[in-house]
């Protein structure tokens, strides 16, 4: 296997919109690695540069699963309301 040319992906990440397609959600991601996307992802503009952002970083499968459906019982009413 070739080795990452991390300068590349990098930049991918930072300039690419559709970068969730190609993700391997499946696949441990190292510590470092997320902590590297944090990175860059503050990097992105907000908006009156407020910052408003936060992040959580969950990597026990059972409490994402727990927050996935949290998400899911507040989304589908918003989303049956916005159609």
């Amino acid at each position: 296997m070739r080795p990452l040319d991390l300068d590349t992906v990098d930049h991918l990440l930072s300039t690419t919109r559709a970068v969730r397609k190609r993700l391997d959600l499946g696949r441990p991601v190292e510590p470092e690695v997320i902590e590297d996307c944090l990175r860059l992802a503050i990097q992105a503009p907000t908006g009156s540069n407020s910052q408003g952002w936060r992040w959580i970083v969950v990597t026990d499968a059972e409490k994402r699963a727990a927050l996935a459906e949290i998400y899911r019982k507040g989304f589908y009413p918003y989303r049956a309301a916005q159609t």
